[in-house]
């Protein structure tokens, strides 16, 4: 099998194993059941999953690293066995400690296999085709929960929980490491047959591509990184307890509550390709607004809300908008910093996720616990967050509008997308 074959196997396989990494989004389906049968606080529980999404983003800039020693294949079986091992072990632990330590482990094989072991390689094979595979890639990602929410539910209500852990972690290290054989590392300087590199009018200027230490010297830098923080927290705020809040809210059983966890994912997926191809027509900034209104009032409606439909509409939305914020971050990094060195600036700003993995659901469980385990407040909290990243994207407008000129706006924006 040619290259050109073989790299639409290599897209399948790495997003099979992204699809596996996905499981840690359906990760609330496993929190009442482990706060019921160990009587830990919903905030304790909530830490793992914390911890799991923290280590991930983490792990990602160290992994991008690692490929200059190992290849993606070996980086990808590495990951896919310690994320499987890990959430089988899951299934023995007995405290809270047992419980942190598999999440953190977790976090890290997650971090490996997605983007670590699958982004780069996947981008490299597809030079004529890098928006489309990345973000199908992405999707796999994404669609994790919309296949092991489910599985999950099924699998604790016929087996009880550890033994689910156990055995969804050795599916995960058994499929990883399979889909580890069937990648195929991608030739340096690859071009599938019959296609020509573009022309471009030249490469960037060292002043248009700045390098990880240049880019956290630039006040730009720290104002994305916040429009990040504060764009994801609520929507981490809904991923990190949205089994529980379905529960609560609509009195409905664990296996009922995976289906609107389900809603969750698909609007995740769908926002990632949706706002990403949005933004390349009506640009990054944009779309920034209107996913902080839609996010805002979605939080409220989660707060108000209290029958199936409309409420499935709401977190369905917040799953658009919390997919959104991750599909812009790559080309908005771009756009800001120039598209040479976005690979570890990319692994910097995607510590926002980490950041946003704490303060989310942690804000979440401690706020429901301060009022007798009722969501409502926590979903006011996060709409009033969407608020302040709606005024500190609409102030940097200004500010940019003032200091350059739209044409140029516009020509950067259209040369980091061709670009990403």
């Amino acid at each position: 099998m040619n290259n050109d074959s073989q790299r639409w196997v290599s897209l399948i396989a790495c997003m099979i194993a992204s699809m596996c990494a996905g499981f840690a989004y359906a990760w609330s389906v496993f929190m009442k059941p482990l706060i019921t049968m160990f009587h830990w606080s919903p905030a304790d529980v909530s830490l793992s999953f914390t911890l799991i999404m923290s280590t991930a983003a983490s792990t990602a800039i160290f992994a991008g690293k690692a490929l200059e020693y190992v290849t993606p294949r070996q980086l990808l079986l590495f990951g896919g066995v310690l994320f499987g091992a890990s959430i089988a072990s899951l299934g023995y632990i007995q405290s809270l400690s047992q419980l942190y330590i598999c999440a953190v482990l977790a976090g890290v094989g997650l971090g490996t296999v997605y983007p670590g072991a699958t982004m780069t390689n996947t981008v490299r094979f597809f030079p004529d085709k890098r928006g489309m595979a990345s973000g199908l890639l992405t999707a796999g990602y994404g669609s994790g929960p919309i296949v092991w929410a489910p599985v999950s539910a099924i699998l604790i209500n016929q087996y009880g929980i550890l033994s689910a852990l156990k055995i969804l972690g050795v599916v995960f290290l058994v499929i990883i490491s399979v889909m580890s054989r069937l990648l195929k590392i991608a030739p340096e300087g690859y071009c599938p047959t019959g296609w020509t590199p573009p022309v471009t009018s030249g490469q960037a200027s060292a002043s248009e591509n700045k390098n990880w230490k240049a880019m956290m010297q630039t006040p730009t830098f720290y104002v994305l990184a916040c429009i990040f923080i504060l764009g994801t927290t609520s929507g981490m705020m809904a991923v990190g307890h949205a089994s529980p809040i379905v529960q609560e809210i609509l009195k409905v059983t664990p296996q009922g509550a995976s289906v609107l966890v389900g809603y969750l994912a698909v609007g995740m997926v769908v926002g990632k390709v949706f706002w990403g191809v949005v933004s390349d027509k009506i640009g990054r900034y944009p779309v920034f607004v209107v996913l902080n209104l839609l996010a805002g009032g979605a939080m409220v409606g989660m707060a108000t809300i209290t029958t199936y439909i409309p409420f499935a509409i709401a977190i369905t939305v917040t799953g658009l908008c919390y997919g959104g914020f991750l599909s812009l971050m790559a080309p908005v990094t771009a756009d800001a910093f120039g598209p040479k060195y976005l690979g570890i600036n990319f692994g910097i700003m995607f510590l926002t996720i980490a950041i946003a993995a704490y303060v989310g659901p942690l804000l979440a469980s401690v706020v429901k616990q301060a009022n007798h385990g009722d969501y409502t407040k926590a979903f006011i909290i996060g709409a009033v967050i969407n608020l302040a990243g709606l005024l500190l994207v609409g102030g940097f407008m200004l500010l940019r509008k003032k200091s350059v000129p739209d044409e140029k706006i516009a020509t950067a924006c259209a040369e980091s997308s061709e670009s990403v």
